[in-house]
């Protein structure tokens, strides 16, 4: 059938060199994404290998005897607890930021006063602080406290480093909020914390979501505020239990991986779970009125 018949219409030239750009930029995101799980799936298979599997050279991508023998090993050496410690601290962190952040954040979007623009720069500038800095003042400040060495107190820290970022958030989410629904509680007698209550946070949902994820990743991730504020083994979190596991075992690479895959599968969940909201979240914060 020839090229200008009726019954085959060619494809214009545009159209397909469209389809070859989309074609490139799906197999540069295939590449991007492979290389980015590459290192997770390498330790997901390392961690179900025998030990004398691990020893073998060349090494194999897939374990050829799978075992749970090193996950077994973690929980009777107790990691359990050690997992508990974060998950408190990451909930605490989570309810806390999200409590002050959105009390905070609907006053600098809702109440005009004055020095409220220089109150945001400064809470970008809190933002911008590297925590390594802070490590020596905040020792001593809760040392002053008694509370060095307790989850409390790591607790108090991870909600004021992640208070800025979770106040961010939410103060671009309010501010998409239409203000004619606040009017409206006004008019009904709600008061501003009543309005926030019942108006504002339950059409917040995408905003918490989102900054309650920047604040969980970080609490859960945490291995320099941890190791530097605690020091018996009661209060150890995940992050400086894995530490721990590299000095205690040394090379061996199992028992390792083992509790670095379940240190990475809650947060990959969570992210999972709740990646719609938390998309909708930060575009929908992004967009100031």
């Amino acid at each position: 059938m020839r090229p200008d018949s009726p019954g085959k219409a060619a494809i214009p030239l545009w159209k397909r060199r469209q389809r070859m750009r989309a074609l490139v930029r799906r197999a540069i995101n295939l590449a991007i994404a492979l290389v980015a799980l590459f290192p997770i799936l390498w330790g997901l298979s390392t961690s179900f290998k025998t030990t004398p599997e691990l020893a073998t050279f060349p090494p194999t991508l897939l374990p050829a005897h799978p075992t749970l023998e090193h996950y077994a090993l973690l929980f009777r050496t107790g990691i359990e607890r050690y997992m508990l410690n974060s998950v408190f601290l990451s909930a605490a962190t989570v309810i806390g930021c999200l409590a002050f952040g959105s009390l905070a954040a609907y006053a600098m979007a809702r109440v005009k006063f004055r020095g409220g623009n220089t109150l945001l720069l400064v809470i970008v500038a809190l933002m911008s602080i590297p925590l390594p800095s802070l490590l020596v003042p905040t020792f001593t400040f809760l040392a002053q406290l008694g509370l060095l060495d307790s989850l409390t107190g790591l607790a108090l820290l991870y909600i004021a480093y992640q208070l800025p970022i979770a106040v961010w958030v939410l103060y671009g989410y309010f501010l998409t909020i239409p203000i004619e629904l606040e009017h409206a509680a006004r008019v009904d007698g709600y008061s501003r914390f009543a309005t926030l209550r019942k108006v504002i946070l339950p059409l917040s949902g995408p905003g918490l979501v989102a900054a309650g994820l920047f604040v969980v990743t970080f609490a859960w991730n945490d291995f320099v505020v941890a190791v530097a504020m605690t020091s018996s083994d009661a209060v150890r979190t995940l992050p400086v239990a894995i530490y721990g596991y590299l000095g205690f075992y040394g090379r061996e690479w199992g028992p390792l991986t083992a509790s670095a895959i379940l240190s990475t599968i809650p947060v990959i969940v969570v992210f999972i779970v709740f990646q719609r909201f938390f998309l909708g979240g930060m575009t929908s914060g992004g967009v100031k009125s």
